[in-house]
C-alpha cells in the first residue's frame, strides 16, 4: 500500500488516489452523503482509517450555508399520540434555532423499517433530530459511524444530548394547584405505558412532589391506561369508591377523555373529582371546560435544539446539551377551589 509521509496530513486526494476514484466520491462519503452505495462506502472509510485520514474541524461559513437535518417523528401505530403536541410549531422552532443559517428539514418517520441513508433527498446529512420518539440501536450505530451531531427531543439519554420537558417540575407545579384548592387531596396517577420513559418521569415527579407536601401517594394510587378505550365509566366508578378526590393524567389527551366520559355519567368536574393534564396540546380546544394543565415548552425545545446544532455544525463547538425546560402551569376550572387564573377560591 503506498504510504504518506509523515510530515503531512492525509487528504481526500491521497484516498481518491489509493482506491482509484473520484476525490468527489471520496468527499461525498466522508462528509456523510446518502449518494454513495454503501459497498463503496465501507471500501472509502477502510482506507481513510489505514491511511490515517483525521478530518479537520474547519468552521463552515453560516450564511453561506445550507444544512441538511433529518427529522425523524413519531410513526403513527396510536393515532392520538399525534395529538401531543403541535408539530408544526416545533418544526417552525427548530427552523428558527438556526437563525440565519438556512436548514433544509426533511421529516422522516421513525417506524420499524426505517432507513436513515437509504433516502437520497437528504442528501448530505448535516444532523439528526429525533422529535418525541427515541431512535433504535441501529439508527444509532450508523448515525455514530460517521459522527453526526444529533438531539433527541422530549427523551432523555445520558451518552446523549437532548432537550426534555421537566416533567417533575411540572408534576410539582400541578400537584401545588390541587393542594392549594383541597389541602386534603387523595390523587390518582393515570400512566400512559406506551411511552414508559415519559410516563415514569411524571410519575417520579408527582411522587417527589406528593413526599414534599405530605399527601398520601404510592405505587397503588397508579393505573396504566394503554388505550383511551381503557377509560370507562366503570374505571371512574371505581375510583370514586376508592376515595380519589383528584386524577391526574399523563397528559390532555387522557385528561379531555376522562372529562367527556365523567360527563356521559353525569359527574361534574370538579364538583365531583378534580381533573390534570398535561403539555397544554391543542385537544384542550375540544371541550368548553379548559383543563389545568402544565406547558410542555415545545418551542422552546425546537428553538435550543436548533441553536446548538448551529454552534456544533457551524462553530465546530463541542459542548454537549443536556436541557431541562420547566414548563408554566396553565389554569383552568378542572380543580377543586381554583379558579381560571390560578387563585384559590371560596366554593359555595
Amino acid at each position: 500500500m503506498p504510504s504518506v509521509p509523515n510530515d503531512r496530513r492525509v487528504t481526500v486526494y491521497d484516498i481518491a488516489n489509493h482506491l482509484n476514484m473520484s476525490a468527489s466520491t471520496v468527499s461525498r462519503v466522508l462528509n456523510n452523503s446518502t449518494l454513495v452505495g454503501s459497498e463503496t462506502r465501507e471500501r472509502i472509510l477502510q482506507a481513510a482509517d489505514e491511511l490515517g485520514y483525521l478530518r479537520r474541524r474547519i468552521r463552515r461559513h453560516g450564511g453561506r450555508t445550507i444544512l441538511n437535518i433529518a427529522l425523524f417523528l413519531p410513526y403513527g401505530g396510536n393515532n392520538y399520540v399525534h395529538l401531543f403536541y403541535d408539530a408544526a410549531e416545533f418544526i417552525h422552532a427548530l427552523d428558527e434555532g438556526f437563525g440565519d443559517v438556512r436548514a433544509n428539514i426533511v421529516s422522516v418517520v421513525n417506524g420499524p423499517d426505517v432507513q436513515i441513508f437509504d433516502q437520497k433527498k437528504l442528501g448530505d446529512i448535516d444532523a439528526c433530530v429525533f422529535g418525541f420518539t427515541s431512535p433504535r440501536p441501529e439508527s444509532l450505530a450508523v448515525i455514530e459511524e460517521r459522527a453526526i451531531p444529533v438531539v433527541l427531543i422530549n427523551r432523555t439519554d445520558p451518552k446523549r444530548n437532548y432537550v426534555v420537558s421537566d416533567h417533575a417540575g411540572g408534576m410539582a407545579l400541578l400537584l401545588d394547584e390541587l393542594v392549594a384548592g383541597e389541602p386534603e387531596v387523595r390523587p390518582c396517577y393515570l400512566g400512559f405505558p406506551v411511552i414508559p420513559q415519559v410516563s415514569e418521569l411524571r410519575l417520579q415527579g408527582l411522587i417527589a412532589a406528593v413526599k414534599r407536601r405530605g399527601v398520601t401517594f404510592g405505587r397503588d394510587d397508579v393505573v396504566n391506561v394503554e388505550q383511551l378505550s381503557q377509560i370507562t365509566p366503570a374505571l371512574i366508578e371505581r375510583l370514586l369508591g376508592q376515595g380519589y378526590t383528584a386524577l391526574v393524567c399523563f397528559n390532555d389527551v387522557l385528561a379531555v377523555y376522562t372529562y367527556q366520559c365523567a360527563l356521559g355519567m353525569g359527574l361534574r368536574v370538579p364538583r365531583d373529582f378534580s381533573l390534570t393534564g398535561f403539555d397544554n396540546s391543542p385537544v384542550r380546544s375540544l371541550i368548553s371546560e379548559p383543563i389545568v394543565s402544565v406547558d410542555l415548552a415545545v418551542p422552546q425545545m425546537g428553538y435550543h435544539a436548533g441553536r446548538w446544532l448551529r454552534d456544533a455544525i457551524i462553530e465546530k463547538t463541542l459542548t454537549s446539551l443536556h436541557l431541562h425546560l420547566p414548563g408554566d402551569l396553565v389554569p383552568g376550572t378542572t380543580v377543586r377551589g381554583t379558579s381560571p387564573a390560578g387563585n384559590t377560591t371560596k366554593e359555595s
